[in-house]
């Protein structure tokens, strides 16, 4: 599975019990269209997420996919019939002028509530999650001034990360490359420069770069990151919070 642009926007809600909201109480998108996706190869699933000129573009995305999107968790967060993932839809979604672009999850979160009736609660569950630590032989980490987000590249090569940005913001960006909780234990405050090169292993990133072997040696992201930052992930198991689908429409309402 490909996913590109919008990958970093994912971040982990720390409240509990909240039904969907009405769409009437959320930001929306001018116009919306949902249309059932064309079948893909046998074996390979290619989903693709951009933006450009006010214009969100997704094409075949499963009903998981927005969902987190949406409400900013991992798909092992998501509790709901099996049809949330296999069935896929295109999506294009014009964005209001001048919207920001941290409204963009509680647009989507009008679009579930409104086109698939979606309402759910959330529940605690003992899930995988990595912790992420410094290494013994301390960090590699450079402080910035000023946080400029993070800018992302990947290609059957290899993939990298960029930017000055917090711990906690470079945790998020590692859920959402592992699609599991990490939970920043670094104790490091303050913006920092992140420079990350690495080649993704399917096994341990699943859907990356569409599931393919490597196409060149090199460090995985877990060695990647004790190399280059000083900063090491530890896989254990944690309290996470997971949205238990109560309603969703299979089929969206009209265009």
């Amino acid at each position: 599975m490909v996913k590109t642009s919008a990958i970093a926007i994912l971040i982990i809600l720390a409240s509990y019990g909240a039904l969907a909201q009405s769409a009437t109480t959320l930001p929306a998108f001018e116009v919306a269209s949902i249309k059932p996706a064309s079948l893909q190869e046998p074996g390979r699933v290619s989903t693709r997420m951009s933006s450009d000129a006010g214009m969100l573009r997704y094409t075949n995305v499963s009903v998981s996919d927005v969902i987190g999107q949406a409400y900013r968790v991992q798909q092992n967060q998501i509790s709901g019939p099996a049809w949330l993932d296999t069935e896929r839809f295109d999506i294009a979604a014009k964005i209001p002028a001048g919207a920001a672009k941290d409204q963009i999850p509680r647009m989507f979160q009008a679009l579930l509530a409104e086109r698939f009736k979606l309402a759910f609660h959330r529940e605690k569950k003992e899930l995988p999650i990595y912790t992420l630590v410094a290494a013994k032989s301390g960090t590699k980490l450079q402080r910035a001034e000023s946080s400029t987000g993070l800018s992302i590249g990947t290609n059957p090569k290899g993939a990298h990360v960029t930017g000055q940005v917090s711990i906690q913001w470079l945790s998020d960006y590692l859920s959402t490359r592992l699609g599991r909780e990490v939970l920043d234990q670094t104790e490091l405050d303050g913006v920092y420069a992140v420079a990350l090169t690495w080649v993704p292993d399917p096994a341990e990133e699943p859907g990356s770069l569409n599931g393919s072997a490597p196409a060149a040696p090199g460090p995985s992201l877990f060695t990647a990151l004790q190399e280059q930052l000083g900063l090491k992930l530890v896989a254990t198991r944690g309290p996470v919070e997971v949205l238990v689908i109560d309603h969703v429409e299979k089929s969206p309402t009209e265009n």
